[in-house]
């Protein structure tokens, strides 16, 4: 029984990897400019296993500023 359950909690944590190294890239082919050489994180999603596809979610990304609009009376 204990190894049915480890089969399926590492075909979760498996899934749970390739699902974000896929958002990763979704998000890096989509963004026109990110923090560093798009082509350097392409290859860290890649190489590093979870820690790749986090790191350019939370430190990668370029968010724009937010655009700021002024009505004039």
């Amino acid at each position: 029984m204990d190894l049915i359950n480890r089969k399926w909690f590492n075909n979760v944590i498996h899934l749970l990897g390739f699902f974000l190294m896929v958002t990763a890239y979704c998000d890096l082919w989509k963004r026109p400019k990110t923090r560093g050489p798009k082509w350097i994180w392409g290859i860290l999603i890649f190489l590093v296993n979870y820690l790749g596809p986090i790191g350019y979610l939370i430190w990668g990304r370029h968010v724009p500023p937010p655009k700021i609009t002024s009505r004039a009376n």
